[in-house]
């Protein structure tokens, strides 16, 4: 079980009838801890995403009430869906992004360097950022998506609509997204196997010994299962 703040989630495999029973006997102790302390759960904000095609999607109940299943889930900022893919969290964050790009288009009149990158860093570039290491697209066509938005602000800036988006990452000292989201993922590898202050999980990250993988990792993930809300 997880919680944080108001939010509780129960996850776990749930690939035969018994482990179908176990993960609805929590359910029932979670019901019985609520009417107990007079903390019921609203039923209505509580969902289901089942994970994986071989799921049996069985219909879970908690206080008695049937728990609705959904497909799309916002979690701490970050959308997910059954297939895990990015690409939902990808298309919300580009249109949020744009959505501020065109704010500033619209009503920043000198479009300096100096104040743009102001504008972008600290407006856009947060919206692209935020825990991209754990929806960092893997296709080409998730990452033009988010690429784009970057592109589209530099055009902008004075001194940058004449020249390619190479050239105006230079001028301006950027890297393209993908650079970026490359180098947020090492700098968190490094943070995992050099933890010091025992945040993760024992062998959460393990280096993958095969010949010639030398610098190959394994990561190993649970499947979330339940999403809970109070």
């Amino acid at each position: 079980m997880l919680k944080f703040a108001d939010d509780s989630k129960i996850w776990g495999r749930v690939d035969t009838m018994e482990e179908i029973s176990i993960m609805q006997q929590d359910l029932d102790v979670l019901s019985q801890w609520a009417i107990i302390n007079q903390m019921p759960f609203n039923v209505n904000k509580c969902k289901v995403m089942n994970i994986g095609k071989k799921n049996m999607k069985f219909d879970y109940k908690i206080t008695g009430s049937v728990i609705p299943k959904t497909k799309e889930e916002k979690d701490l900022g970050v959308f997910f869906s059954d297939n895990f893919k990015p690409t939902l969290n990808c298309s919300r964050a580009s249109k949020a992004a744009n959505k501020v790009v065109g704010l500033i288009r619209r009503n920043i009149s000198h479009k300096g360097v100096e104040g743009m990158l102001i504008l972008y860093k600290s407006l856009v570039r947060p919206l692209l950022d935020y825990c991209i290491q754990v929806w960092k697209p893997y296709t080409k066509k998730d990452m033009k998506i988010l690429e784009r938005i970057q592109k589209r602000f530099t055009k902008m800036i004075v001194g940058c609509k004449d020249k390619s988006y190479a050239q105006r990452l230079i001028k301006l000292r950027l890297t393209t997204l993908e650079e970026r989201y490359d180098r947020a993922d090492m700098l968190l590898v490094y943070k995992i196997m050099n933890d010091v202050n025992g945040i993760y999980p024992k062998k959460f990250l393990l280096l993958n010994e095969r010949p010639g993988r030398r610098n190959s990792i394994k990561l190993f993930k649970g499947r979330s299962n339940l999403d809970i809300k109070k």
